[in-house]
């Protein structure tokens, strides 16, 4: 008996270890934009505590910012290495952001 694919033109045996890679990375990155958008959605819809969800949202954030970074530090396309350097100087910043709302969320 034979399994039918999803995607009936790829055939995942075949493929090679780098485009497995970025398949999976991909299907990651979505998934990451998926629960990511579902939390932000349920804290806007339920705005009950400003201070407190604004900054559990900034928080929340840093989940995509980490999967598009991680994702584009596997692509290897021209220009790629640029953007990736600019990538994690702003994923840098943005982790002492919210190192510093971590613990104000925290003492509140």
């Amino acid at each position: 008996m034979s399994l039918m694919s999803p995607f009936p033109g790829m055939d995942l045996s075949k493929m090679d270890a780098p485009t497995l890679t970025l398949l999976g990375a991909a299907g990651c990155v979505m998934l990451t934009m998926h629960f990511t958008v579902q939390l932000v959605s349920q804290h806007l819809f339920y705005w009950k505590n400003p201070k407190e969800q604004k900054a559990i949202l900034i928080i929340v954030l840093m989940a995509p910012l980490y999967a598009i970074s991680s994702f584009v530090g596997l692509l290897d396309i021209q220009g790629s290495k640029t953007f990736f350097t600019f990538l994690d100087a702003v994923k840098e910043c943005y982790e002492a952001l919210v190192s510093i709302l971590w613990a104000y969320v925290i003492l509140i």
